[in-house]
């Protein structure tokens, strides 16, 4: 859930599915709640059989998942909840129920059965968090995030080019949402726009480790359970491809051209000042070799 959200779940029978639904609509009902909220559930496909988790009585963050296959927005059903207008009235409630909306008819929303949805939406969590130290948060400047939305995946970030993550913030700054008329074709969708994502700063992400478990044969064949992703931790059995000299070439390139920058933008600031001391050979050859130190897997270079 941390990682992945995804709907509706193919891996529960439609029966026991309402089952879920209409136990979460009596919880609600017998202790007087009114609102948005999710009560979860742990399933036991083998046996068939739900457990209660939890009841969270607001707006979760992966609401988009519930508004694809509903087709429904949430946060604008809920100020129109409020500001008096019954549920049964609202045009996208009474398609979501096949009604029309020149039908007055009221919905019983305890016996009444909703149209099933006929997309799977599968979402993933981008956060600042190094996926081969247990999914550890990590903080620091995000220089650019390259992401390109289509039309069966889009996304949204909380920090934008030369932002940042501090330590005391909460580590997840996007969300990426993909559907398609079956599970396999989100899968794909979603997999397709994570490959092409670029997130460049200070902070670890997860992106390049997230392809991989959507590649995954278990989670292919939805045959993932609670202790899935604990194991692959574990066994270290998910491990991104690179070369650790590339890596570490590559990031002191990096850091020598932002020196340089930074350099030249002092020196421009001192001519424009009319202060030539910048200029002095001694100056100039600190600007053709200096040293850059690079930290990387434990190991300093």
């Amino acid at each position: 859930q941390k990682i992945f959200e995804e709907g509706p779940p193919s891996i529960v029978p439609k029966e026991t599915f309402l089952e879920m639904e209409r136990a979460a609509q009596r919880l609600t009902q017998n202790i007087g709640y009114i609102g948005a909220g999710t009560v979860e559930y742990l399933y036991n496909a083998a046996e068939n059989k739900f457990f209660f988790l939890e009841l969270n009585p607001r707006l979760q963050v992966e609401h988009p998942v519930t508004e694809e296959l509903t087709q429904v927005n949430l946060p604008a059903l809920q100020l129109q909840v409020c500001s008096g207008i019954p549920l049964s009235n609202i045009p996208q409630i009474r398609k979501f129920y096949g009604k029309a909306d020149s039908d007055t008819s009221p919905i019983d929303f305890m016996k009444d059965n909703y149209v099933y949805p006929t997309r799977h939406v599968l979402a993933a969590r981008i956060t600042a968090e190094n996926p081969d130290d247990g999914f550890k948060p990590t903080s620091g400047r995000i220089d650019r995030i390259k992401f390109q939305s289509s039309v069966s995946c889009w996304g949204y970030f909380s920090v934008g080019a030369n932002g940042a993550i501090h330590e005391y913030a909460d580590s997840q700054f996007g969300h990426v949402f993909a559907h398609g008329a079956t599970r396999e074709e989100a899968r794909k969708a979603l997999m397709l726009s994570l490959r092409n994502m670029d997130v460049v700063g200070d902070i670890r992400n997860p992106v390049e480790y997230l392809v991989e478990l959507l590649g995954m044969n278990s989670f292919i064949g939805n045959t993932i359970d609670t202790a899935w992703l604990d194991g692959l931790i574990k066994a270290k059995s998910v491990a991104l491809k690179y070369d650790k000299f590339d890596v570490v070439f590559y990031a002191a390139v990096f850091r020598a051209m932002k020196s340089l920058k930074s350099k030249d933008a002092e020196i421009l600031a001192s001519l424009g000042k009319g202060q030539l001391g910048l200029l002095s050979a001694t100056a100039f050859a600190a600007l053709n070799a200096f040293p850059v130190e690079i930290a990387f897997e434990g190991t300093k270079y």
